[in-house]
């Protein structure tokens, strides 16, 4: 499964993590370097992702896509996009709720497809910065972003 055979219709991105905890501040630094790039609607939706539903739903998407860090076993920087079914019910994503759970919401309230790109963080410690690594895949991922779903 690639990026370009799941961005179909209308297209939100939703970046998730926390950006003064190094790399997982990875989904929301993305969708800054997004913002006004490209088709896609984008949203920071910070470490609570569950405080945004009301701005997800009002975005009336075909296709959710959450960018967050999460712990795929990988070396840092690797990515891999996800579907419902991949994400354990106890949790892959740095934060407390399962995303799992989350999706199962989102399509409920939208009757989107939901997706995760899942990253492979590094350091995520208080007042740290992206690393190089992820600073670099960002970069790459706006770039496909922009040439995907062009403005």
């Amino acid at each position: 499964m690639e990026l370009q055979d799941i961005l179909r219709g209308r297209v939100t991105i939703v970046g998730v993590g926390n950006t003064m905890m190094g790399d997982d501040g990875f989904g929301p630094g993305l969708i800054d370097d997004l913002k006004g790039k490209t088709s896609a609607e984008v949203l920071n939706a910070g470490p609570t992702p569950e405080n945004h539903i009301k701005a997800i739903r009002n975005s009336k998407p075909d296709t959710v896509l959450m960018v967050d860090a999460a712990d795929l076993g990988a070396n840092i920087g690797d990515m891999k996009l996800l579907r419902k079914k991949d994400i354990p019910l106890y949790g892959l994503s740095t934060h407390n709720a399962s995303l799992a759970l989350f999706f199962d919401f989102l399509k409920a309230e939208t009757k989107a497809e939901v997706y995760l790109l899942g990253i492979q963080p590094g350091k995520c410690a208080m007042n740290t910065p992206l690393s190089d690594i992820l600073t670099k895949r960002r970069e790459e991922l706006k770039l496909l972003f922009e040439e995907l779903l062009p403005k």
